[in-house]
C-alpha cells in the first residue's frame, strides 16, 4: 500500500488507521492501495462505511444501471466544471482504459460552463451525451432543471437510469466539494493502477 506525501497540504489530518473505528479502518484496508479521499471521509465514521457501498455498487456492472462510460461522463462533467482535480485525477484512467476516447476528454474540459451552444459544436458527443451533459450542467448551475432538459432525456434514458443520473450528482458533486474545500493532496502514481481498475470496475 503507497504511503502519504511528506507534505501535507490537506487542511485536517488524514484518518489514522491504528485509532479509527474498526468498521472505518476494514473499508480503508480493503484497497490494495492507498487513496486519500478515503482516510479523509473516513473522519465521518457513521456515513463513511455506508457511503462506500453506495460507491462500490458504481463500480459494480451488476448493480450500476448507467452504462459504464456514462456514469464516467457524469463524473467527469461535475470534475471538469468545478474544477475538482482530485476527482478528474482519480476518474480519467477508469475512463481511459474503458475506451472514452482523448478528444472526448479535451471536449468535456473545453465546454466546461459555456452552455448548450458549445455542447451543439462538439461532433464527439452523441445525442445521449448531450442530453447527460445538459441534464450536469443545469443542476450544478442551479441545482435545478428545467422540464424540457428532463424530457429531453427521458427520450435517450431510461427512468432508472436518469436516477441514477442524479445519484451520481450526488455522491460526486459531494466528493468534489470536499476534496477542494479541504485542499486534499492528489495521490500521485500507483504501481499496477491499471491492473487493477480492469479487474474491479465491471460492465459495460
Amino acid at each position: 500500500m503507497s504511503t502519504p506525501n511528506k507534505t501535507q497540504n490537506c487542511l485536517v489530518p488524514y484518518v489514522d488507521l491504528e485509532t479509527a473505528p474498526p468498521e472505518v479502518a476494514a473499508a480503508i484496508t480493503h484497497l490494495p492501495y492507498r487513496r486519500n479521499i478515503f482516510h479523509l471521509l473516513g473522519h465521518s465514521h457513521g456515513s463513511f462505511p455506508r457511503l462506500m457501498g453506495v460507491y462500490a455498487n458504481f463500480f459494480d456492472g451488476n448493480r450500476r444501471i448507467l452504462p459504464l462510460l456514462d456514469w464516467q461522463l457524469v463524473v467527469l462533467r461535475i470534475s471538469a466544471v468545478l474544477d475538482a482535480e482530485y476527482e478528474w485525477d482519480v476518474n480519467a484512467p477508469v475512463a481511459r482504459i474503458n475506451g472514452m476516447p482523448e478528444e472526448k476528454f479535451e471536449a468535456l474540459k473545453r465546454t466546461a460552463g459555456k452552455g448548450v451552444e458549445a455542447l451543439a459544436k462538439e461532433a464527439i458527443f452523441t445525442e445521449r451525451d448531450r442530453a447527460i451533459l445538459q441534464l450536469v450542467d443545469e443542476q450544478l448551475a442551479t441545482y435545478n432543471n428545467t422540464e424540457e432538459t428532463v424530457e429531453k432525456a427521458k427520450k435517450l434514458l431510461t427512468v432508472e437510469e436518469l436516477v441514477e443520473v442524479y445519484v451520481v450528482l450526488g455522491v460526486y458533486v459531494l466528493i468534489a466539494r470536499i476534496t477542494k474545500g479541504l485542499r486534499i493532496d492528489l495521490d500521485g502514481e500507483i504501481p499496477g493502477l491499471e491492473e487493477h481498475l480492469k479487474k474491479v470496475v465491471t460492465g459495460k
